[in-house]
């Protein structure tokens, strides 16, 4: 254990404090290996020190683009997930901007995309299908320097690895789970959708194909179109379950799930009505706990940004490698903290 004394030459105390997001009297009960400390706030405390000392002894950082288009309760999950790995990988510095789907016009996005290329030593994405962010990505892979899809995959942008889930896996996964829940009568299926994201298109693929093959007695009925917002979700819904028979089940392969579970509990479905989606967060937690929603399909998001800029790393030395798919996680209301 280091010690904090008059020849320690390390980061400084305030330095440390900072990045593990503790308190300078903390630090220096870590450092100095007194009593009275959590577990998780020493690890804390030492990951960041050795990321401080490494960076130090490195004449150059990987200084990487996070760009994110994603509904507000993701971005806020995957900001989190960036200030772990800067606070804890040893030669990289991730930059990050974060847009809410319905808010970024495209072209402003790959504008400020291809800035970041020319500028910084590679870029992580999570975005939708456009022609114009397909572009900027190819623009920087044509100057020799790594491109990562994360979440959702830009095939055609010619990046160099993408990193999550297999998505029609996971709308699969979805697929299985209302076809074993509802009785085997037939019964129709409500699709909640947004943007282009090439991630929510692959769920859906999956989910329809599994239908098809093994739950034939259900149908989709119709698709619901809404960029990640809320409100916006909860109002089309609303309307759509007034205006219609209810279905036997919600799969939402999009975001915005509390627009969901509001509009559920308006028409008096909840924990009637099936309902699937995707991404762990504080708000899915509710939804699982209060019975409105019956399964979440998730992913480790911060270990996939790990894996993202780890493959970075490995192209910038030259290695050629490719991520294999990432776990896909099942969370009920028993498992969802």
């Amino acid at each position: 254990m280091p010690k904090a004394g008059k020849n320690w030459k390390g980061p400084n105390i305030a330095q440390i404090a900072a990045l593990a997001g503790v308190g300078p009297a903390s630090v220096d009960r870590v450092l100095n290996n007194r009593p009275g400390v959590k577990e998780t706030t020493r690890n804390r405390v030492m990951a960041a020190l050795d990321k401080l000392a490494a960076d130090h002894r490195m004449q150059d950082l990987r200084q990487i683009g996070f760009f994110c288009i994603s509904g507000p309760s993701f971005n806020g999950q995957m900001m989190q997930a960036m200030q772990m790995v800067n606070a804890s990988i040893a030669g990289v510095e991730l930059t990050g901007q974060f847009f809410t789907t319905e808010e970024i016009e495209p072209g402003r996005f790959a504008a400020a995309l291809e800035q970041a290329g020319r500028e910084l030593d590679a870029v992580i994405v999570i975005a939708y299908e456009h022609p114009a962010i397909n572009g900027a990505l190819r623009k920087i892979a044509a100057l020799g320097k790594p491109t990562v899809c994360l979440t959702s995959d830009l095939p055609s942008s010619r990046r160099t690895v993408y990193v999550g889930n297999d998505q029609y896996a996971a709308g699969s996964v979805a697929a299985q789970l209302i076809g074993q829940i509802l009785p085997p009568v037939p019964q129709h299926i409500l699709l909640v959708m947004s943007v282009p994201f090439r991630c929510q298109q692959e769920r859906e693929m999956g989910f329809r194909r599994v239908l098809r093959q093994d739950y034939p007695h259900l149908s989709i009925q119709e698709r619901v179109i809404s960029n990640d917002n809320v409100e916006r979700t909860e109002e089309l819904l609303a309307s759509h379950l007034a205006s219609a028979r209810p279905p036997g089940a919600i799969y939402n392969v999009a975001g915005a799930n509390r627009g969901v579970g509001a509009a559920l509990e308006h028409a008096g479905l909840s924990g009637k009505t099936v309902f699937i989606g995707h991404e762990l967060t504080p708000f899915t937690r509710v939804l699982l706990e209060a019975g409105t929603m019956d399964y979440v399909i998730s992913h480790d998001s911060a270990a996939e940004l790990v894996q993202a800029v780890r493959a970075i790393d490995e192209r910038l030395r030259g290695i050629e490698s490719q991520p294999a798919p990432s776990s896909i996680l099942i969370h009920t209301r028993y498992n969802c903290n």
